[in-house]
């Protein structure tokens, strides 16, 4: 991708941005949220986090009129005993981003069930689509293994990440410094094959 790249970042998450930064900081490309060109978020009607992530990357591209690169991420969490739920409807799960809420549905879903969530099976899903056009299309996926705790700890983070203890840790993501974060997180290991993929090119 060479140096002092430009790409627009398909969310209107400030925080995702600023995680997608730092990681990138040392590769001299800068992400601008799509707020710069549109309020608006298409509607996710895909059946897949790849196919969701191309939808709104093409959004993106749209209304930006393609004059950069457009990379969209698709990502939820996954829970085992739940039958992989919520998955794509992580984000849908907690539509007035009160987690704290979803946390105890989650709670009382795998409640109903017979079981704890302490220690429940789940995992984390990144997918990103980066396009350059609506049929230059290039996918990278990155997996977080790990497992739930109840009730939620830590203060960093966003998302479903004080629920989550990853594999080999004893902390939630909620409980880990964003550079911590940015090391082992699905999002870092997708952006890892995507850097793979600028070095290449």
């Amino acid at each position: 991708m060479g140096k002092n790249i430009k790409i627009i970042l398909a969310t209107h998450n400030k925080k995702k941005v600023i995680e997608f930064n730092k990681i990138f900081k040392l590769y001299n490309i800068t992400f601008l949220p799509l707020t710069i060109f549109t309020q608006k978020q298409p509607k996710e009607t895909g059946k897949s986090f790849r196919e969701n992530a191309i939808i709104k990357a093409k959004n993106a591209g749209k209304v930006s009129g393609w004059k950069l690169p457009c990379l969209a991420d698709d990502s939820g969490l996954s829970i085992k005993i739940l039958s992989n739920q919520p998955g794509i409807y992580s984000a849908r799960w907690a539509e007035k981003k009160d987690y704290s809420q979803v946390f105890k549905i989650i709670y009382d879903k795998i409640k109903d069930k017979g079981a704890i969530m302490e220690g429940q099976r789940a995992f984390f899903t990144c997918c990103l689509a980066l396009l350059y056009s609506p049929t230059k299309i290039y996918i990278f996926k990155g997996i977080l293994e790990g497992n739930l705790t109840y009730p939620p700890r830590g203060r960093f983070g966003f998302g479903y990440d004080p629920i989550f203890i990853p594999n080999g840790n004893k902390k939630t993501l909620a409980e880990i410094s964003s550079n911590e974060k940015n090391k082992i997180s699905h999002r870092r290991l997708a952006i890892s094959k995507l850097i793979e993929h600028a070095i290449d090119k």
